[in-house]
């Protein structure tokens, strides 16, 4: 992170909270966060959108087993 003032520190670690509570809701097991980045900034709402689809379609591809 860059510097940051407190406010935006506490925001921030909020919003790790946040994140790491969906991760263990969603895979249900303890999970360690390596690194969050925002994928959308200065991307209009139809790149943001293709970028959760490319992760959507990553995820189908890398839970399939290779033959």
């Amino acid at each position: 992170m860059s510097k940051a003032s407190p406010t935006s520190l506490s925001e921030n670690a909020a919003l790790v909270a946040v994140i790491a509570a969906a991760i263990h809701a969603a895979i249900e097991a303890p999970a360690k966060i390596l690194s969050i980045r925002q994928i959308n900034q200065g991307q209009t709402p139809e790149a943001a959108r293709m970028a959760w689809a490319l992760e959507g379609r990553r995820h189908i591809f890398s839970s399939h087993k290779l033959r």
